[in-house]
Parts: structure tokens; sequence; C-alpha cells
């Protein structure tokens, strides 16, 4: 299991800047402030990984300021759970609310401030790019946001992830797949629409497309799902299609392997599927040829499926 804690409570007080401020860098957050005397801050990370790489991590903390960007970190999608605390964020000059109870989100190497001006608790999500840019995000149109949460969708996501602060230390690695399915998606739906980054130059065409990857999604493991059999399902060409996954910055066979990659990378890093073979599993995700699979696999994950599975299997032994 992929996890680690830090408390400034057990760092020399002549350590614990330098302990927050490494802390703050594995998060791919900037270098922070202090409001009051480095010695008496208090700040205190746990923190989980999901198996497909989202890092869900719970900091608390004295009052500090974190101001600036994190360029040099691979690229990734944050998103913070504001729990308790008096917040303020700002970026490129303007001031974004952040109140209590609500979510804020934004690509890591951004130049911006969070101040927090009390004691604060803070879930923080930190979701590899490969986990939105193949579900049809361009990322490089994406800067700062902010989801109030008084109700409707965000208001039962938030609630959900609330849950999750309360339990995330008794939680093993495994246990948080249904809770990054549920964040993916709930991500994608959201800044498909909020921060305008499909052009498709309608709210209609957005929710026709996002129907179609669903379809796709659902049938990822009928081996004769083509271009043509979804574009009979929705009543439309399948040029027609084809723009729209352009306009995403993918293509539908893109869409449809990166997809199922993904469903076969969970099975066989997750102990419920040992009983499977490799081949097994490549077949029950519609792949129809083993050595096929196995160059596309290592070609997206840089590893063999076996050595993958081997890898993984060993990790969860250590753990």
């Amino acid at each position: 299991m992929s996890s680690w804690k830090l408390s400034t409570d057990s760092c020399p007080e002549f350590e614990r800047s330098a302990a927050w401020q490494n802390a703050l860098t594995r998060l791919c957050l900037p270098d922070c402030s202090f409001t009051q005397h480095d010695h008496d801050f208090r700040g205190n990370v746990s923190s989980i990984n999901s198996p497909q790489g989202i890092e869900f991590s719970i900091i608390t903390g004295s009052p500090m300021e974190i101001a600036g960007k994190c360029s040099e970190l691979p690229y990734s999608f944050w998103l913070a759970l504001l729990l308790e605390g008096d917040f303020s964020l700002k970026y490129k000059g303007m001031e974004y609310p952040a109140r209590e109870n609500s979510i804020i989100y934004a690509p890591t190497g951004l130049d911006m401030t969070l101040s927090v001006q009390s004691d604060f608790k803070i879930l923080y999500m930190n979701v590899p790019k490969g986990l939105i840019h193949k579900r049809l995000l361009n990322l490089d149109t994406i800067n700062v946001g902010y989801l109030p949460c008084e109700s409707g969708l965000n208001n039962v996501f938030a609630c959900m992830l609330g849950a999750l602060s309360d339990n995330i230390e008794c939680l093993e690695s495994e246990a948080l797949r249904p809770v990054e399915i549920a964040l993916t998606e709930f991500l994608i739906s959201n800044l498909i629409h909020q921060s305008g980054v499909l052009d498709f130059g309608s709210t209609a065409k957005i929710d026709q497309f996002k129907r179609i990857c669903h379809l796709i999604d659902a049938n990822l493991s009928d081996p004769d799902l083509s271009l043509n059999l979804v574009a009979v399902k929705n009543k439309v060409s399948a040029r027609y299609i084809q723009k729209l996954f352009e306009s995403s910055g993918t293509s539908f066979v893109s869409y449809v392997r990166s997809r199922r990659l993904e469903r076969c990378r969970y099975e066989l890093s997750h102990p419920e599927y040992q009983h499977l073979s490799v081949s097994d599993i490549c077949f029950r995700w519609g792949f129809n040829d083993a050595g096929h699979f196995s160059r596309v696999f290592r070609s997206e994950f840089n590893t063999t499926p076996r050595n993958y599975r081997r890898e993984h299997c060993a990790a969860l032994q250590v753990g």
C-alpha cells in the first residue's frame, strides 16, 4: 500500500519548516510562508494513493500561505475540499471564493496563492494527468476554479469526500477504487461544462459526446465494438463522432484503446483477479490478440502486463 504521513510535532523545532516544505513539494504544492514563528507552526499530512495513482491527503495545520508554482514537477491536476478554516484564494490578481465545505481546483504549475488565516483542515487530491487527459480534456485551457457545494451534485460529491476524509486513516488503497472512479467522472463532467475545455460550440454537443463516451465505456468488453456500431446506436454519422473526438484532442480508436487498457491495468493489479491469466484479462476487455495487447500496454505504461502484475503483487506483499 502506498501511503505516508508527516507530523511536525515529531520533528525538532529547527527542522519543522524544512520538513513541512518537503511535504508540500511531495504533494506538488509550492513553498509556504507562516503567519507565526516557524517553530510555533504545526502541520500534519496523512496521504494514501488509490490503485490508479490518485493521491488523497488530509492536511491540517496552523495559519500559513502557500504561494507560487511547481512548474518543475510532473503535470497533474489537483482539487481540494476545504473542510475547516478561513481561506482566501488569489490568481492573476483576482480573488476567488474559498469557503468551508466547497471545492477549489487547478492544474499544477499555476502561480497562485492560497492563504489560511486560521487553523485548517483540507482534503487534498492530486490526479495524474493521464486519468483526465485521455478522458477528453485539453488541460492547457484549465485555470483555477471553484465549485460551490451548497446544493445539487456538487453537494452530493462534497458529502462523499467529507465522509472519505473522516475515514481515510482506516482505509487501504484498494478500498479507494470506487472513490477514484466517482472522482474522475465528476471532474470530467464538471470541467467540460464549467471550463469550456472542449470546442464543441454548444452544450447539446457536449451532452451528446458524454452519452457516446458512456456508451463506449459500457461496452468495452465487446470485441465487436466499433465506430459504426456506436454511430448507429446514437443515430448519428460515424464522421460526426470522429469530429467530436477530434475536438477533444483524441480519436475514437485511441479513446477505446486507452479505456480498455485502464480496465486491464486495474485487474492486473487487483488481488480479486489473480486467478485470471494475462490473456484472460486482455480478452475479457475486448482485445482479440494477446501479442497486440502486450505491445500497446507496454507502449502506454512502459512495462509489460506480466511485469506490471508481478511488481504490483510484490508491492502488495510488502505492504
